[in-house]
């Protein structure tokens, strides 16, 4: 507060810098004493405030709140109108404020409540006015938010934020407020900051929940969009349990909506992730046929994920079945990094990875393929860049670096090794609860155990049971592709 009212007198002060105090008072109407006591700190009444505006063309959203330019001439028609109704809107509430509430029990009750009733209709009417206004430009600029998130000019995109952050202060229309937080939600998640898209996905969800809009289609893609932010850093029971959810809200009713089927094909790869192939591959097939393409990509990669990890396909045939997107790409990747096999890896390189791409796990993967040839500067050059796990950001993401670091340089430096898989393990015991690494990710992380801890001495030992007890129970969950890896199958 005391902040906010510094920051107001340097703005009198900087019109008294270009004005003198005699000509504000000529032009404002009031006493030059009175102007000089405003100019030392004194409480300023909303008429002189308006008066500087009529008398000196001072821009009221500049006066009151330091925003946009000093004088009415710099701002246009429209931005004007609405700053003057935003001064009148100060004027009502001031009005409003300042009745003595008290006098209600005296003889001049009834005037008081006419003067209140007129001072709040005007405040309602002004609300009206300014949502009118606004609405426009909230809607222009969110139409540029979107277009920088879609470029990735994620720099602009911080600066339309803030614009649209003050506007939306202003807007009561809810479809646009609405809309913003969506395009919050994603804008987070663009940047990385995933708990901060899931509060923002979160509030879009409920929303839509509180107007009963789950039994229609918009209100379960709030769901999966929430559903799926929340399985890409590895929340994936409770991503299971809100796809579980609304698809039981919608019944028969949704059973033949394409985004019922997709929310359902969700539930069925999370429970892919948490070492349910079965169940999970099932319900992935009984959610086809898909009838929206861009849904039938997405819901074709997590079958070929599914049929993977069961060893019914491999690489070479699932290469064949087609390219899926970015995210599929990045899965067939991360699969021949844990095959440790050179004809898979050559199979990626040639049919996943984009010319220029540089995400870590495609990095891994160029090391891999580089170790195969004898080449360990390439590993040794990911592993400097990355092999030290980032302390903050998504865990998953932590555990994945130090994964591919350790599991890399286990063939050429075990002693090195060790610290890496040490900071993968972290990860994962430092994680937050309810958060699952990824399955394949889990994979190498105890391969590379089962290879370091061998020996089986003093906490090896543990670590040691611990990764057969892993691959013991995915080859009886049905992970035909990890069977070789189980105690006993080998």
């Amino acid at each position: 507060m005391a902040r906010s009212r510094s920051e107001f007198l340097n703005r009198l002060h900087f019109l008294s810098e270009r004005f003198p105090q005699a000509e504000i008072a000529r032009k404002t109407g009031t006493s030059r004493n009175n102007v000089s006591r405003y100019m030392r700190g004194a409480k300023l009444p909303v008429e002189f405030a308006a008066a500087l505006v009529r008398g000196l063309g001072v821009n009221p959203a500049w006066l009151l709140a330091g925003e946009g330019t000093p004088y009415l001439s710099d701002v246009n028609t429209t931005t004007q109108k609405t700053a003057g109704d935003l001064l009148e809107l100060v004027a009502a509430m001031n009005s409003v404020a300042s009745m003595q509430l008290g006098s209600l029990t005296g003889k001049h009750h009834l005037r008081v409540l006419r003067e209140l009733n007129d001072a709040l209709a005007r405040y309602q009417q002004l609300r009206v006015s300014i949502n009118e206004k606004t609405a426009p430009i909230f809607g222009r600029i969110l139409d540029d938010y979107w277009k920088a998130l879609d470029k990735w000019e994620l720099d602009r995109a911080d600066d339309i934020r803030r614009a649209a952050e003050q506007v939306a202060k202003l807007c009561d229309d809810e479809p646009m407020n609405l809309r913003f937080e969506r395009t919050l939600a994603y804008h987070a998640y663009l940047r990385r900051d995933v708990d901060d898209s899931i509060t923002h996905q979160t509030r879009v969800f409920q929303r839509s929940l509180t107007q009963g809009a789950l039994i229609d289609e918009a209100g379960m893609k709030e769901a999966y969009n929430l559903a799926n932010t929340m399985q890409s850093v590895g929340r994936m029971r409770e991503a299971r349990a809100l796809c579980d959810g609304v698809l039981a809200l919608a019944r028969d009713r949704g059973s033949q909506w394409p985004i019922y089927r997709f929310v359902s094909a969700i539930s069925g790869y999370c429970q892919l992730e948490l070492g349910e192939l079965r169940d999970g591959m099932s319900r992935i097939m009984a959610a086809l046929p898909q009838t929206d393409p861009r849904m039938a990509m997405n819901q074709n990669s997590m079958m070929i994920r599914a049929l993977l990890l069961s060893g019914a396909m491999d690489m070479r045939q699932a290469a064949e079945m087609g390219d899926f997107g970015p995210a599929h790409a990045q899965g067939m990747v991360s699969w021949a990094i844990m095959l440790e096999d050179e004809g898979a890896l050559q199979i990626a390189l040639k049919r996943f990875i984009q010319p220029g791409a540089e995400d870590f796990t495609t990095r891994a993967a160029r090391a891999w393929a580089a170790l195969h040839r004898g080449d360990k500067e390439p590993a040794r050059q990911v592993i400097k860049d990355f092999g030290q796990p980032r302390e903050h950001g998504p865990h998953n993401e932590r555990f994945d670096r130090a994964m591919y670091a350790a599991q890399l340089t286990r063939k050429f430096a075990p002693k090195e090794a060790r610290q890496y898989f040490q900071a993968a393990q972290r990860a994962i015991d430092e994680a937050p609860k309810g958060v699952e690494m990824s399955i394949i990710g889990l994979a190498n992380h105890h391969r590379t155990a089962l290879d370091l801890c061998k020996e089986g001495k003093g906490q090896d030992a543990q670590r040691l049971e611990t990764a057969r007890a892993f691959f013991a129970r995915m080859h009886e969950n049905g992970y035909g592709a990890l069977a070789k890896l189980a105690p006993g199958t080998g």
